[in-house]
């Protein structure tokens, strides 16, 4: 499994990206069939009405099918955990569904 972090607008620290990292390879031990994860970092411009100024967005690879999973917060650090936990259960609901079709297609009825 390969993990990409990329930032757009601000600076990737080495910090930030190895957090990213390892909170990426919390997708590793739920599924073996990840091939890539990609996480988009982004900064936007703080405004009064807007509080969530933090972007992190999982593209997450599977054999047949990608997972988005985008998330706002007040702190990058929040947003990645955030993130990964949402990443983390559209994962497993994909996984869950994968193996109930399975199981439907081979039962005897």
């Amino acid at each position: 499994m390969t993990v990409i972090v990329e930032s757009k607008k601000m600076k990737l620290t080495q910090a930030i990206r190895i957090f990213a990292e390892n909170q990426a390879e919390k997708l590793k031990k739920l599924e073996k069939g990840v091939s890539q994860v990609r996480i988009y970092l982004e900064s936007v411009a703080h405004k009064k009405s807007d509080t969530y100024s933090n972007i992190v967005t999982y593209c997450v690879s599977i054999p047949g099918k990608n997972l988005v999973v985008k998330k706002h917060a007040v702190d990058m650090y929040t947003a990645i955990v955030d993130a990964t936990e949402g990443a983390v259960r559209k994962l497993r609901k994909a996984n869950e569904k994968r193996m109930t079709m399975k199981r439907k297609a081979y039962s005897p009825t």
